[in-house]
């Protein structure tokens, strides 16, 4: 039910399957990556997801939780499209603002609130965690 690309169209994909989970992350890493406030991402299966045209370029950074992340942007336009976790073949997650709809999606919850910058306008009551979701 996903389409989406890059900002020049050189990359773009297709995923069949429902998120996992819709998220706001205020890492460092996604702040600086997205030049935002947040990152917008949907938690796929990373079985459903394919590049249908182009080919990604990745860079790998070590993040605050001690995983290793493959960050995948367009060489062309530098766009961010997903990530990916070195040792994880089963979910990526895919930048929202890459959507060709992204208005078909609606973060559910946020993760890394402790890296959270004051004037960011989060909806009240949405779930939160100081760290990532699986740190509780």
């Amino acid at each position: 039910p996903y389409t989406g690309g890059c900002l020049c169209g050189n990359i773009r994909y297709r995923c069949t399957a429902e998120p996992d989970v819709t998220y706001y992350c205020h890492c460092d890493d996604c702040r600086k990556a997205n030049g935002s406030a947040f990152h917008v991402g949907l938690y796929l299966p990373l079985p459903d997801f394919e590049i249908t045209a182009g080919v990604p370029k990745h860079y790998a950074v070590k993040a605050e939780s001690g995983r290793t992340l493959l960050r995948h942007f367009c060489g062309v336009c530098g766009s961010h499209i997903h990530i990916t976790k070195i040792g994880d073949d089963k979910m990526v997650s895919l930048k929202a603002g890459t959507l060709d709809e992204p208005g078909q999606v609606k973060p559910e919850l946020e993760i890394w609130t402790r890296s959270k910058v004051s004037w960011a306008d989060i909806p009240v009551g949405i779930k939160s965690f100081q760290r990532s979701m699986q740190d509780g």
